[in-house]
């Protein structure tokens, strides 16, 4: 199964102001998950035209949004792999660090089983979160990270005014791999 991760969008109006690089590295994903940070509900109506989309909320999304964005984690089950999705990994305390090639990231005195306990009330096979902009792919005993970086507002490895990332998951036969996507600049810019 392949499935799109994707993060911290930052979309203004309708949503429709999202790179076509977006939907062109996404296009054939089964499903998609968004870490949050939409800031506009129409996000989530564009993506639904490549697939279904579940989705959290991070700290620029709105409150009154029923069921379409789940206040602060979820666990999706996806071909018998449990994915724990948090916007910010970081919140609440302990502070986590995040580092674009993982070797930030640090558990708090509990350890990873009480990270997973705080954030999804018990083990998951791999966590998918977003907040940093800065993409990430690491294993961590037994655990798959992934941060999807931003599409919109890259992190600090990005030169000004380029396209980020997204990531791709591919789950088969209880395997699971994750890839970033840097995504190719466009002639028309958005959606129209």
């Amino acid at each position: 199964m392949k499935i799109g991760l994707i993060s911290d969008t930052h979309s203004a109006g309708s949503g429709r102001d999202l790179p076509t690089a977006v939907f062109d590295a996404l296009a054939g994903c089964e499903l998609v998950l968004h870490c949050g940070d939409l800031e506009c509900i129409g996000v989530l109506d564009y993506l639904e035209e490549l697939a279904p989309v579940l989705a959290v909320r991070g700290y620029e999304d709105p409150v009154e949004v029923g069921e379409r964005l789940a206040r602060v984690s979820r666990v999706v089950e996806v071909a018998g792999i449990r994915i724990g999705m948090v916007h910010d990994i970081q919140w609440p305390t302990p502070s986590i660090a995040t580092t674009p090639d993982g070797t930030g990231l640090v558990w708090p005195e509990s350890g990873l089983g009480g990270l997973l306990q705080n954030k999804f009330g018990g083990e998951v096979d791999m966590v998918v979160f977003g907040d940093t902009h800065e993409e990430m792919v690491e294993w961590r005993e037994g655990v798959l990270f992934v941060n999807p970086g931003s599409p919109t507002y890259p992190g600090r490895r990005h030169r000004p005014g380029s396209l980020g990332t997204v990531a791709i998951l591919d789950i088969n036969d209880g395997e699971i791999k994750a890839r970033i996507v840097n995504l190719a600049p466009e002639s028309d810019g958005h959606l129209n």
